[in-house]
């Protein structure tokens, strides 16, 4: 992969990562400030789908790439688990990291941008610490109405309590198709464990991306849009799971 440009072709490889596409020494233009990464051939991301897991070991860099619709509106998250990084997001492939502008320091609120190409390039940038950066990174897009993500469940509103039961950690996906203006209740009762349940109009929803939440289980709303809402039950019982039942009810 492409990276930093200097003004004199210069080539070092560097070994790939595991986990995520590196952005490597290589060469190119010349930059304001000397230095410039070159995003063109990062690994692409799906709009709305679930976070893809990386790592980055000490001051490393890694590209990411997503299909955009000029007009629409995005949002890139990256969530860091352990380490520290920051996240850069731009139209262009090649950027200057000490003069780009939209930059999200330390990854902790996430870059919304309006597209005005085909394409955004993603760089997550680890801090220059001696232990390794953990993260996973997304892209989500209310302007886009995608398929549910594999696994989701449909619900029938009115229809009995489904039980489903959940490994420590999993993550439950539900979507039901609702009407603008009307009144809807989603009910969760854990027979065994303990959950978290979130619910919005995009098909990537959980505890980072979510547009409503329920601490009691029952998430009470009025629809805002006529179409498809879905929702996420995530485990939260520890090694032994959860064990519960959803439905979704309208008067």
């Amino acid at each position: 992969m492409r990276a930093l440009l200097r003004g004199v072709l210069l080539v070092v490889p560097l070994l790939a990562a595991a986990c995520g596409p590196i952005v490597e020494p290589v060469v190119l233009v010349p930059c304001p400030s000397g230095t410039c990464w070159d995003l063109s051939e990062g690994t692409w991301l799906v709009v709305n789908d679930a976070p893809s897991p990386a790592w980055l070991e000490a001051r490393e860099i890694h590209a990411w790439r997503v299909p955009t619709v000029p007009g629409r509106r995005y949002l890139v998250l990256t969530r860091v688990f352990s380490g520290s990084a920051d996240t850069y997001v731009s139209p262009s492939p090649i950027i200057d990291p000490w003069t780009h502008t939209m930059v999200d320091v330390r990854s902790e609120t996430g870059l919304a941008f309006t597209a005005t190409t085909g394409a955004a390039f993603i760089a997550v940038a680890d801090r220059g610490r001696d232990a390794r950066t953990v993260y996973s990174v997304r892209v989500a897009s209310y302007d886009e109405r995608l398929d549910p993500l594999p696994g989701t469940t449909t619900l029938a509103v009115n229809g009995a309590p489904a039980p489903r039961g959940l490994a420590s950690g999993e993550i439950a996906r539900f979507v039901f198709d609702a009407w603008r203006g009307a009144d809807y209740t989603i009910r969760i009762r854990v027979d065994r464990g303990a959950v978290e349940t979130f619910a919005s109009l995009v098909p990537s929803v959980d505890d980072d991306l979510y547009d409503l939440a329920g601490a009691d289980g029952t998430i009470p709303f009025r629809a805002t849009e006529t179409g498809r809402y879905y929702v996420a039950v995530i485990d939260r019982g520890g090694a032994a799971g959860s064990e519960l039942t959803i439905q979704v009810t309208s008067p």
